[in-house]
């Protein structure tokens, strides 16, 4: 069940050189980190968002999930319990990812699949995988196939996924030949990086049925949400975001800066990016145009722990955008408020001001 709620830790400001509304959500001298960014963790109704947050500060500190309202306010706490990998003895965060209504999480605690529901907190045991664990005692992936079965990965480079159907209790360990990407929402199957990400390509959700998809030309990746194909940022020395579509030659979306992390809404329609070398904002793309724009400054200091990167995301239609920053010595997750106005602008191809502008 839920905790007592916390006092708001709600900081609210304007991004002084675009004018977008941000608010952070979190204040608390610990680190607080947004969920991944290849899936939505933002209700559809754009409302509420769930991430991870470290409340004591010590050593070996547990990492929870909390859930805000997008306004700051109505932080609560999720879940109250501490993970330890066998593997090195720290802390683990528990993997989750939230159903596209926004209504539940599927998480692993320790070796346990789970279902805490966003609403109540109340969370119910599901399926015991202690008997698929190997070199880890948890699992570090959470994904929702578009079958609605659900897959998990014990790392980011395990050949294998665990596929549970919660319609008829089937649990299955699946061989892929390679890494698990993502699942694919357009259609059944799951895309998987082979050769240590050397190549992408696209399996069914038995993992038969191999095609491939293109090759890695990215620095990082995600999928186009709902719809076919995968995007992200290319490798230097290339300035872009490629586009890459099955059985099509990869094309450069946007070209500029150099995007480092970018994500798509579930539309399709827009994708949100980071930057780097050097850091000149958080864009908004307009993916039908081909336009874009900064959108604001997360001031990040953008090292090499994961949690000093902004790995922006968007909500499943691109008007909240969540990011992480340092910029108060502690990470915390921050949203932008993505005005119609805005949208708008970048869609007519409006161009920064010449200062803001990358040329």
């Amino acid at each position: 069940m839920l905790r007592t709620p916390h006092a708001s830790e709600r900081v609210q400001m304007l991004d002084p050189k675009t004018g977008i509304r941000i608010t952070q959500l979190t204040s608390y001298p610990t680190p607080s980190v947004h969920l991944l960014y290849y899936w939505p963790s933002v209700t559809p109704d754009n409302k509420r968002i769930v991430f991870l947050g470290q409340r004591s500060v010590a050593r070996r500190a547990p990492w929870d999930l909390f859930r805000c309202d997008t306004d700051g306010l109505g932080l609560c706490q999720l879940t109250d319990y501490e993970q330890v990998d066998r593997s090195d003895g720290l802390p683990v965060p528990p993997a989750a990812c939230m159903t596209l209504d926004g209504t539940k999480l599927y998480l692993t605690r320790d070796a346990v699949l789970c279902e805490l529901d966003v609403e109540t907190g109340t969370m119910r045991d599901l399926v015991a995988l202690d008997r698929f664990c190997r070199e880890r005692s948890t699992f570090s992936h959470v994904r929702i196939g578009a079958s609605g079965r659900i897959f998990l990965s014990q790392s980011f480079y395990a050949p294998y996924a665990v596929r549970v159907d919660l319609a008829t209790g089937e649990v299955v360990e699946i061989d892929l030949g390679g890494s698990l990407f993502a699942c694919s929402q357009d259609e059944q199957r799951l895309l998987v990086g082979r050769n240590r990400y050397s190549a992408f390509w696209s399996l069914d959700e038995d993992g038969g049925d191999p095609r491939f998809h293109c090759e890695n030309i990215f620095a990082h990746t995600t999928t186009m949400g709902r719809l076919p194909g995968i995007q992200g940022p290319g490798r230097p020395p290339e300035r872009c975001i490629w586009l890459a579509h099955e059985g099509k030659p990869p094309e450069r979306l946007v070209e500029g800066p150099y995007f480092w992390h970018s994500a798509a809404s579930f539309d399709g329609e827009w994708i949100v990016s980071d930057t780097n070398w050097p850091d000149e904002g958080i864009k908004l793309v307009h993916v039908p145009t081909r336009h874009w724009r900064t959108l604001c400054h997360a001031h990040a200091t953008q090292g090499h722990p994961q949690w000093q990167h902004c790995h922006p995301a968007l909500s499943q239609d691109g008007r909240i955008a969540v990011f992480d920053s340092d910029r108060t010595g502690v990470s915390q997750v921050y949203v932008a408020h993505v005005s119609e106005e805005f949208r708008e602008s970048v869609k007519a191809g409006e161009l920064d001001r010449p200062r803001d502008k990358w040329i």
